[in-house]
């Protein structure tokens, strides 16, 4: 809706009318592992977001037909008088393992979104009155039986509230006082594959989902689920004269305080477009617990050569002041790809400080470097039985960061050659051969 060819959001429909929506922001970043690594071309949807509208769909004697109402206030979009929108649509053949596009879309370019088509001449788009008001009031009763009957202790209501307001249609104001989070799903377990690594679990509740594609940084830099439980918190998300805006402050309650104080959270992203597919942004974040303070700020961009290469970096430093006493430290890293029709590399470098502290962020494991290089090619035959072919080698290692630093030995190594095919009728076999040795964090 801004036409930006990196910012887009995702609506899906089956044929039955089941929907599925999230938004796609493009960042360089795939996801993947194993020999699904060598079918990541282009990154995917985040499906945290729930947006509102409608849809339908059937089967016909040809197929089907899907229909969507999406309401303008849903979404965020320019506010210029006339507007052009990036456009694109998709069909999934799932008998056949394909991928239609409206519009020609290549495998081989740095950004699926830069590819999208355009609706022009938008004009006289309103959002009305796009005011949302949740009021919320809980209460408890615990009771237990005693001789004779039962005996009941009730506590006194808790009230509360959320407000979401379209100040324009391409900026959101968000409020909440005591908000009740109980209707949020649970979290999925997890299995800690590696006890060195913190396990991350998603932000699910609707306050911080909304907009949350603002406040995506690398390294998790912003990871709301620090705010445990806020009494009162308020955002403001959007984008205006080709600047994304994420600012978000907190007040949280002191059951979950060291010092016993409320602890306050702030914090500002900036983004800013630099042509299509391309970027640079910075981050600020600041926690107060009475005394202690953290303080993080950092730079990421993303800039797209030609049409199949992208270089993305980043670097913050954290200060960190707990009882009197403070530490400061760095975070980096560097990225290169190349995104060919057959032929990808993936290069990469980054470092953690062992000293580097966030208590608005979530890093995995502090106090590591890691490389990575990833080479891979593919067949492409897409009329035969057997469609694509590819294969993948990948080097990973991982230092100690003041080894890195000082030129010590590495301590975890990987070598992954990973094999993956695509036939017809939808049918995927891959295959990987790992050889991997990992030591021991020193004491």
């Amino acid at each position: 809706t801004f036409n930006d060819g990196r910012q887009a959001t995702f609506l899906a429909v089956n044929p039955l009318g089941v929907q599925a929506d999230g938004a796609v922001n493009e960042s360089g970043r795939v996801s993947c592992s194993g020999f699904n690594c060598s079918v990541g071309t282009r990154e995917g949807p985040d499906l945290s977001q729930d947006f509102v509208w409608q849809s339908a769909g059937r089967l016909t004697d040809t197929g089907y037909e899907v229909e969507i109402v999406l309401p303008l206030k849903s979404i965020r979009f320019q506010s210029a008088a006339v507007q052009t929108w990036g456009i694109n649509v998709l069909r999934v053949v799932q008998s056949r393992g394909q991928e239609q596009t409206w519009t020609p879309a290549r495998l081989g370019q740095s950004s699926f979104l830069a590819q999208s088509g355009q609706l022009v001449g938008l004009e006289g788009l309103r959002t009305g009155r796009a005011v949302d008001v949740i009021p919320t009031v809980t209460s408890r009763v615990d009771g237990g039986p005693t001789s004779p009957g039962w005996d009941y202790h009730g506590g006194s209501p808790e009230f509360g509230g959320s407000l979401r307001w379209g100040v324009t249609p391409n900026l959101t104001l968000n409020a909440t006082a005591n908000p009740d989070f109980s209707q949020v799903e649970s979290d999925v377990g997890q299995f800690a594959f590696d006890p060195r690594q913190a396990l991350f679990f998603p932000e699910r509740r609707p306050f911080f989902l909304d907009g949350v594609e603002q406040f995506q940084v690398p390294n998790n830099l912003i990871y709301t689920r620090r705010i445990v439980q806020p009494v009162a918190a308020t955002k403001l998300t959007g984008k205006a004269f080709g600047t994304q805006v994420g600012v978000l402050a907190a007040v949280d309650e002191r059951a979950v305080s060291r010092s016993g104080d409320n602890p306050l959270f702030g914090v500002l992203r900036l983004a800013r477009d630099l042509g299509p597919g391309s970027q640079v942004g910075m981050v600020y974040t600041e926690q107060h617990d009475g005394d202690d303070l953290n303080r993080v700020a950092g730079i990421d961009g993303r800039v797209v050569l030609g049409r199949v290469h992208s270089v993305t970096f980043n670097g913050a430093l954290a200060h960190d002041r707990i009882g009197g006493t403070g530490t400061t430290a760095p975070l980096w890293g560097l990225g290169y790809r190349y995104n060919g029709r057959a032929f990808r590399t993936r290069y990469s470098i980054s470092g953690i400080d062992e000293a580097f502290r966030t208590r608005t962020g979530f890093i995995t494991r502090p106090g590591i470097a890691n490389a990575r290089l990833s080479h891979s090619y593919t067949w492409l035959r897409p009329e035969r039985a057997l469609q694509s072919f590819t294969a993948e080698l990948a080097v990973d290692g991982t230092w100690v960061y003041d080894s890195l630093v000082g030129g010590g030995d590495i301590q975890d190594r990987k070598l992954h050659l990973n094999l993956n095919s695509q036939w017809g009728g939808g049918w995927t076999i891959g295959a990987s051969v790992l050889d991997e040795s990992f030591g021991y964090d020193p004491t």
